[in-house]
């Protein structure tokens, strides 16, 4: 590499680039995480964890019970979102 094409790369740029591509790289690599305690569940929601757990409760939201403890599939907290989304009627002009 001759030293007029050393100036056109910006070193800067280019280990950003780099540290992204490892971190979405890594993101990928890392299994999610399917089951979530109340605190979690609660928050991935949008709830407090109050008003989560009246939903719970309440048996509006499914839940897992493990070891005396409440867990929540992401799965079926997605199916619960879905299930409460308005619908949009549109009118036929």
């Amino acid at each position: 590499m001759n030293p007029e094409s050393a100036e056109l790369i910006n070193v800067t740029a280019l280990a950003k680039a780099l540290a992204t591509h490892l971190e979405c790289a890594l993101r990928e690599a890392t299994p999610a995480k399917r089951l979530m305690n109340v605190d979690e569940a609660a928050e991935y929601c949008g709830l407090t964890r109050d008003s989560f757990r009246k939903k719970v409760v309440r048996d509006r939201v499914r839940k897992v019970r493990l070891d005396k403890c409440w867990r929540f599939d992401k799965v079926d907290l997605d199916a619960w979102i879905e299930e409460h989304k308005e619908q949009i009627v549109r009118e036929v002009a």
